[in-house]
């Protein structure tokens, strides 16, 4: 971190040193860089919305730290064939309304889900559910055109009541979502502050965290400082490396990390200009030296990364990625036309645009990113966009290059989300497609689509296959993988961070009055 990073920091804990709290409120309020684009799971694209969503209204499933489906609304589930999934209900479920969550709302949700009617993002995950039957009040059956080896995934969807499920119940959903989650809607004034309350019919037991305060705070420099003074108890993978062991000083903070999923890399848009040329994407990436950045940036919280899938990912395979590799990227940029013109330190050989958000570390990470290039004659502009117009853009291929992170990499079918020809975002998929850099490769999808599709010991082998037509294709420069951190208050307690950045834990943690 920069001498001045250092002296500023260091003047905001002195500050704040010795400084009785302000008086907080009935909760716990927790701190997040950017509002949620929804709340309803079933249009939420940002890992913020999804995780408030899930608090409100969880699904059949969720995951645990190693990735491993675990019920949650559901009580337990068994595949009774290839292409018949059975699930049942706990018992006693109720919506945050107190009426009965059964069968038919579950099956009602993913009817709606899959209709073209409701133009959800998510619609398409859902192609290979043939129908949803309701067997009884608490079981159901999903019945699949074909095996999809990736269904428990996608099963993490929150669950709504039936008469919310359809295009006529969006609007209110939106307004005031209604779950049968641990904590309950109670308002969002506006877009930077939400309110939720623990709810009495919770299957888990009623939290003890009476309530939930979530504020947007965009600037990194405010969240330290609303820390410690008393007046946040939560941040979640929002503080920079090099400023944790400062706040792991203070005695009214904890700082818990867990290894995370996460996955942060470059991005390129394929469908025109430099980019779409292989030999460009191969240059860049031999360009970018990861490991001084994990190291003096992250200060050992994350891993370099190959590809999507961290090393510890059942999934995984051992993959070369692109190394560092100066002299390499100069033959490729000759090879491409991008030839030097007055040599090594003079005018670049292109020029290319970056954008990222205005997170002062995300910033920091792309400056150097910007300088490694510049060494190799790539001349990069930095553009830094407020985080709405930044995922915007990026939804809509208006980028040449993008730095962002996936939140979590649980089921490695996300590859088959980010890098399929189908998944290209489009005004027909509401801009609700992954592949964002539009990325078409015919050889691609037919291993990715029968990576979903075969029995789960033969899956693995597919995706080594699949990382290595990825490593040729280079979509992305792959980055690193992040760690999983958050700085808790002491009136906080019980909170433990999830290696996929899930609020999950906040149901079984309490409140400790001062």
């Amino acid at each position: 971190m920069p001498l001045l990073r250092h002296t500023v920091l260091g003047l905001l804990l002195a500050l704040t040193a010795g400084c009785r709290p302000e008086p907080a409120p009935d909760g716990i309020t927790v701190l997040v860089e950017a509002p949620p684009d929804s709340v309803d799971d079933r249009f939420a694209l940002t890992a913020t919305g999804q995780r408030i969503g899930q608090l409100i209204a969880p699904g059949l499933l969720t995951f645990d730290d190693s990735s491993r489906p675990v019920p949650a609304l559901a009580e337990s589930f068994q595949a009774l064939s290839p292409t018949v999934m059975e699930f049942t209900l706990r018992p006693g479920l109720t919506f945050h309304d107190g009426t009965a969550l059964t069968a038919e709302d579950v099956k009602a949700t993913y009817d709606g889900v899959r209709s073209r009617a409701l133009q959800s993002p998510k619609a398409e995950r859902y192609e290979a559910v043939e129908s949803v039957e309701v067997v009884d009040d608490r079981t159901l059956r999903f019945h699949l055109r074909r095996p999809y080896a990736a269904l428990l995934a996608e099963l993490s969807l929150s669950i709504v009541p039936a008469e919310r499920a359809g295009p006529d119940g969006v609007a209110l959903q939106a307004e005031h979502p209604v779950g049968a989650g641990a904590f309950q809607f109670e308002s969002q004034p506006d877009e930077e502050h939400l309110s939720l309350v623990a709810f009495e019919g919770y299957y888990g037991g009623r939290p003890a965290i009476p309530r939930l305060y979530f504020r947007v705070v965009r600037d990194e420099t405010t969240r330290v400082l609303e820390l410690l003074k008393g007046r946040a108890d939560l941040v979640t993978n929002a503080v920079s490396p090099a400023v944790l062991p400062l706040l792991s000083k203070e005695p009214g903070l904890r700082v818990l990390v867990r290894p995370g999923t996460g996955y942060a890399y470059l991005g390129f848009n394929l469908r025109s200009g430099p980019l779409a040329d292989e030999r460009v994407r191969r240059a860049v990436c031999h360009l970018l030296d990861v490991k001084p950045v994990v190291e003096h940036k992250f200060h050992g919280l994350a891993k370099p990364a190959t590809g999507m899938l961290p090393s510890t990912h059942w999934a995984y395979s051992p993959s070369e990625g692109c190394r560092y590799d100066p002299a390499e990227a100069a033959r490729l940029l000759d090879e491409a036309g991008y030839v030097d013109p007055d040599g090594p330190g003079g005018q670049p050989r292109l020029r290319l645009s970056l954008k990222v958000s205005t997170d002062r570390f995300r910033k920091s990470v792309a400056l150097v990113l910007q300088e490694q290039l510049a060494r190799g004659g790539v001349a990069v502009e930095v553009r830094p966009l407020e985080f709405g117009t930044f995922f915007n853009d990026i939804r809509r291929g208006n980028f040449e290059m993008v730095t962002l992170k996936w939140a979590s990499v649980i089921e490695p079918d996300l590859l088959r989300n980010v890098y399929h020809s189908k998944n290209v975002p489009t005004e027909e998929n509401h801009w609700g497609g992954l592949n964002r850099g539009a990325l078409r490769d015919a050889e691609l999808d037919a291993l990715l689509e029968e990576a979903n599709r075969v029995e789960p010991s033969e899956r693995k082998a597919l995706y080594a296959k699949a990382q290595a037509r990825l490593d040729v294709l280079l979509p992305y420069a792959p980055l690193w993988h992040e760690s999983s951190v958050a700085v808790v208050s002491r009136r906080l307690e019980g909170f433990e961070p999830s290696a996929h950045g899930f609020l999950s834990s906040l149901a079984r943690a309490r409140m400790v009055k001062p």
